[in-house]
C-alpha cells in the first residue's frame, strides 16, 4: 500500500507538470492534478507511512499565508464574483502545503526525472512553436511590431518566456549532473536542448524573459568565481553566452522589431502619447494605478481584493479613456499594496519568502534558482492572481521545498 501511494505521487507530480504545460488544451489537469496530491496528502494524515520520523513543518504552514492574507477581504470588497475567483485561484497555497507535509519526499532520481520531464515538454512546445515560425515568418515577425509575439502552446508569453529561462537553466544543471537521470550518454541531450532553448529565447523575444536570463546567467558566472573560483572557465561561458546570445539578436527578425516596438513605446510614454496599445506605457499606468488605489483606500488595509479590478478600471476610464484595454497592475507586489495593503503585502512576504530561508534555499542550486525567477517574475507580472502562475510557482517551489526538507523535531 505504502509503496503504491509513492508511485502515485511520482504519476502525480508528472500530471501536474504535464497540466502546466498544457493548461489551454486541458485547463483542467493542474486542477485534477492538483486535487489528487491532496486527496493523497489526507490519506497520509489518517494512514501515515512507515517512516514516522518527524519532519519541519513551519515552511509549509507558513507557506499558507500566501492565501489566509486573501480573507479579511470578505469584510471591505464589494464585488464578490471577482473576490471569490481570485480567492478560488490560490486556494492551492492552502491545500496543497498541507497535503505536502505528510506525502513522503521524491528520491533524489525522481525528482530529476519530474524536472526532465518538464525541460522536455519545455523543448518539445518550443520546437513547434519554431516550426511553426520558419513557414509563418512575415505574418510573425509583423506581430512583434504590434506589441505581440509568436504564438506557442502556452498562451501566457511571459509565463512561458520564465518556464523556458528555468528549462535552459535545468538542461545545464542536468549536464553537470555526475548521476545518470534518464540514460546513458544524456548529456548530449541536455546541450543540445539547452542550447535550442537558448537560441530560441531570443527568437520568441520577450523582454522579461531575455532580462532574467542575462541575470541568472550573470549569477550562475558570480558563482564560479566567487564560490568555485573558476575564473577562466566564468570567462569562457560568459563570452560563449553572450556571443551566441548578440548573434542571434542580430540575426533574428523578432528581436529587431521587438527592440523597433519597444522604441516606440518608450518614445509615446515619454512625449505623453496614448498608451492605447502601447504595452510598457499601459504598465507604467498600472503601477501608477496601484499606488493611488492604495492611498486613496487604505495604506494598511488596501481596497479588498474583490474591489481591485473595478478600482483600477475607474482610474483607466477616467484618467486614460482612449485605452481599450485596461490592465491590472503588472506587479504582484503593487497589486497587493494596492488590494490587501501594507499589513497584506508584509504577510505575503513573510508567507512566500519565508519557507525558502527556513530550508536555507540559497544552499540548494534548483530551489534558490526558483526563488530568483520566481521574483523576477513578481515584478514584471501578477501570476498568484492567474491559474498558470499559481501552477508555475507552487509546483516547482513544494517539489523544491520537499526534496530539501529536513527531518526533525518541529513544534509547529
Amino acid at each position: 500500500m505504502n509503496q503504491m501511494r509513492i508511485q502515485l505521487f511520482f504519476i502525480l507530480c508528472l500530471l501536474l507538470v504535464a497540466g502546466l504545460l498544457l493548461m489551454d488544451i486541458v485547463r483542467i489537469l493542474p486542477s485534477l492534478s492538483m486535487i489528487g496530491l491532496a486527496l493523497l496528502g489526507i490519506s497520509y494524515w489518517f494512514k501515515p507511512s512507515q517512516d514516522n520520523t518527524p519532519i519541519a513543518k513551519a515552511p509549509y504552514i507558513i507557506l499558507t499565508l500566501c492565501f489566509w492574507i486573501l480573507l479579511p477581504s470578505y469584510f471591505y470588497s464589494d464585488n464578490f464574483p471577482y473576490l471569490w475567483q481570485k480567492t478560488q485561484l490560490a486556494l492551492p497555497f492552502l491545500v496543497l502545503p498541507l497535503a505536502f507535509i505528510k506525502t513522503p519526499s521524491l528520491t533524489k532520481l525522481k525528482y530529476y526525472q519530474v524536472l526532465s520531464f518538464y525541460v522536455i515538454g519545455v523543448f518539445v512546445i518550443s520546437v513547434f512553436a519554431f516550426i511553426n515560425y520558419l513557414f509563418h515568418q512575415e505574418s510573425i515577425n509583423q506581430l512583434y511590431l504590434e506589441s505581440k509575439v509568436m504564438p506557442t502552446l502556452v498562451s501566457h508569453h511571459p509565463t512561458f518566456s520564465l518556464m523556458i529561462v528555468f528549462a535552459i537553466y535545468l538542461s545545464y544543471y542536468f549536464y553537470q549532473e555526475q548521476s545518470i537521470i534518464l540514460f546513458k550518454k544524456e548529456k548530449i541531450v541536455w546541450f543540445s536542448m539547452g542550447t535550442f532553448l537558448f537560441i530560441f529565447i531570443h527568437v520568441f523575444s520577450v523582454r522579461s524573459g531575455i532580462l532574467s536570463l542575462y541575470i541568472l546567467l550573470f549569477i550562475e558566472i558570480l558563482k564560479l568565481i566567487f564560490q568555485k573560483k573558476q575564473f577562466k572557465l566564468a570567462l569562457y561561458i560568459g563570452i560563449a553566452f553572450l556571443a551566441v546570445g548578440a548573434s542571434t539578436m542580430y540575426l533574428s527578425p523578432t528581436v529587431s522589431n521587438k527592440i523597433k516596438n519597444t522604441s516606440q513605446d518608450l518614445k509615446a510614454m515619454n512625449q505623453g502619447e496614448s498608451a492605447n496599445n502601447q504595452s510598457l506605457s499601459s504598465r507604467f499606468i498600472s503601477y501608477q494605478n496601484a499606488i493611488e488605489i492604495n492611498q486613496e483606500s487604505s495604506v494598511l488595509w488596501g481596497c479588498g481584493l474583490g474591489d481591485m479590478e473595478d478600482e483600477n478600471n475607474k482610474i483607466f476610464a477616467t484618467k486614460y479613456p482612449d485605452v481599450s484595454k485596461p490592465i491590472i497592475p503588472h506587479n504582484q507586489f503593487l497589486y497587493y499594496f494596492a488590494a490587501i495593503g501594507a499589513i497584506g503585502l508584509s504577510l505575503f512576504l513573510i508567507g512566500f519568502y519565508g519557507p525558502f530561508l527556513l530550508n536555507k534555499a540559497f544552499t540548494k542550486p534548483i530551489l534558490f534558482t526558483h526563488l530568483i525567477l520566481s521574483t523576477l517574475y513578481f515584478l514584471v507580472e501578477s501570476p498568484l492572481v492567474t491559474q498558470i502562475g499559481v501552477a508555475y510557482v507552487l509546483t516547482f517551489l513544494l517539489l523544491g521545498l520537499q526534496q530539501n526538507r529536513s527531518r526533525k523535531s518541529d513544534n509547529i
